[in-house]
């Protein structure tokens, strides 16, 4: 059982590199403990596939099983001589982990007993992970924690389930397979759900790492059924890439070439766009008219004109439709509904079956668009106080200090260290606007289209399913402000940003 994968990503804050020429990984997975009740079945398989999937990346790997707290406190001495300098350095531990305090202890296959000291005595904890890290020069560093999700120390009431939250500062990005302090699924194979997924997509080339973590984040949410949600916290600058930088190609290369496929509007260059992006975000819509300009189109009759709008905004929300700016023509919102009827098993294939499914899509983006606003809005609050913070501190330095000749190589650093957090800054302020923009987008689509289908039996009701958790009041919470934000939207004008003021009270 897991409670999880905890993978920070400090990166450095030069510009994005090509493939590594030097990277070092260090493996842990603790199984064989001692005593029998902690026994696991999934951290060597863990170990060996992360590993051979490293080892194919260029890694020099040193993978370590069963390992005592002697032996993983060597295993980092030697992480921090191997990796000075090198451009990828990474750790993964998988095995039992707990949270005492605000402290994370990863568990030594020599526990003795259940007990503090003794927990302290067999364990190493996740700042000395972190520590382990610091100050080594490298381009990207990573820590990937896979621990046991059940707290094994519960009966005693000795620590707590899940993690404590970890955070970095500056060029730092921590994702984890679920939120802080939750708990995460297993998987039904040899790996958990989350490190399943990672392995889908470590090795695939051309990724940036942010890019990564998405297409991880959309396999754990359709594994879990959305009950198994990775959340990121980053602030980091430029693309890194574990396989190869793209050679040369725009980041929207998909969109290009979606567009070059429209211009056209001929079989071959929607065959073209989907062999290219056979998964892409406009493959259905390619499909369709490929259907259409051989004269395969097959246009509904169960939709009638009136409901061409709301049938638009919930095929565009489940993946039938582009969206557009404007309507788009009656014609291909009928194709798609025809389209979304036959993937439907028989007795929900009608128009309020596509508006109910639409409806449950909705309030699912919404609440979890709902967190990512509010943690890019604290996100920002917090590298704009950084930035103001070290602004004063530079202005003071180079007031006492401007005349000093020994104190140039400091205020040098000094300002490199605001030049870098403003840049962060800038980051962002970008994560935020995009943020905001979309879910201004989809509050203006759901007020529009879908009011008359959300239901307060919509919203996650994870305390029911899972306990009462972190999670639980977070979603909820999340889910309650969306819902408020159609409120809002619906008594305010068309376009209104009337939710997005009290968002920023305090900033």
């Amino acid at each position: 059982m897991r409670f999880g994968l905890i993978f920070v990503v400090a990166l450095g804050l030069a510009p994005a590199a090509s493939f590594a020429q030097e990277r070092v990984a260090l493996l842990i997975g603790n199984g064989g403990y001692d005593r029998e009740e902690l026994v696991l079945r999934n951290p060597g398989n863990d170990v060996r596939d992360v590993g051979a999937a490293l080892d194919r990346l260029g890694f020099e790997v040193r993978a370590e099983e069963d390992l005592t707290r002697a032996g993983m406190q060597e295993a980092l001495t030697w992480f921090r001589t191997a990796a000075v300098d090198a451009e990828v350095a990474l750790i993964f531990y998988a095995g039992h982990a707990v949270q005492v305090g605000s402290e994370n202890f990863l568990i030594g296959t020599d526990l003795s007993e259940v007990s503090v000291p003794s927990l302290q005595s067999a364990s190493v904890t996740l700042s000395d992970l972190l520590a382990a890290t610091e100050g080594l020069g490298a381009e990207l560093t990573m820590v990937v924690l896979d621990a046991c999700r059940d707290n094994p120390f519960a009966e005693t009431g000795l620590g707590r389930a899940g993690l404590s939250p970890v955070s970095g500062g500056a060029g730092t990005l921590v994702a984890y397979a679920t939120d802080p302090g939750n708990v995460a699924a297993d998987g039904v194979g040899a790996n958990s759900t989350f490190t399943a997924a990672l392995l889908e997509h470590i090795e695939t080339p051309a990724l940036d790492v942010r890019l990564m973590f998405g297409r991880v984040r959309q396999d754990v949410v359709r594994a879990s059924v959305g009950q198994q949600i990775p959340w990121v916290e980053e602030a980091v600058l430029g693309e890194h890439y574990l396989v190869s930088a793209p050679a040369a190609l725009d980041p929207d290369d998909e969109l290009v070439v979606w567009r070059e496929a429209v211009k056209a509007h001929s079989v071959a260059s929607y065959d073209g766009y989907l062999e290219a992006f056979p998964d892409g975000l406009y493959a259905i819509v390619a499909e369709l008219r490929i259907d259409m300009l051989e004269g395969r189109a097959v246009v509904s009759p169960d939709l009638v004109e009136a409901n061409v709008p709301q049938a638009a905004a919930a095929l565009e929300l489940v993946g039938y439709l582009v969206p557009s700016f404007g309507y788009p023509p009656s014609t291909d919102v009928r194709q798609a509904f025809a389209r979304w009827q036959a993937t439907q098993p028989s007795g929900a294939r009608s128009f309020e079956a596509l508006m109910g499914e639409g409806a449950r899509k909705a309030a699912f983006i919404g609440t979890y668009t709902a967190g990512i606003l509010r943690n890019d809005i604290q996100r920002f609050a917090s590298v704009e106080e950084s930035l103001r913070v070290a602004t004063e501190n530079l202005a003071t330095a180079e007031a006492d200090f401007a005349d000093n000749p020994d104190a140039q190589p400091a205020l040098e650093r000094m300002r490199t260290q605001v030049a870098q957090i403003g840049e962060i800054k800038q980051g962002v302020a970008a994560d935020l606007d995009a943020s905001r923009t979309y879910y201004s987008d989809l509050i203006e689509v759901t007020d529009g289209y879908l009011s008359d289908y959300m239901a307060a039996e919509l919203q996650p009701r994870f305390a029911a399913s899972r306990g009462i958790t972190r999670l639980s009041d977070r979603a909820m919470s999340d889910a309650q402000l969306f819902y408020e934000h159609l409120r809002l939207a619906s008594d305010a004008p068309a376009g209104s940003y009337a939710w997005l003021g009290p968002l920023f009270e305090g900033l």
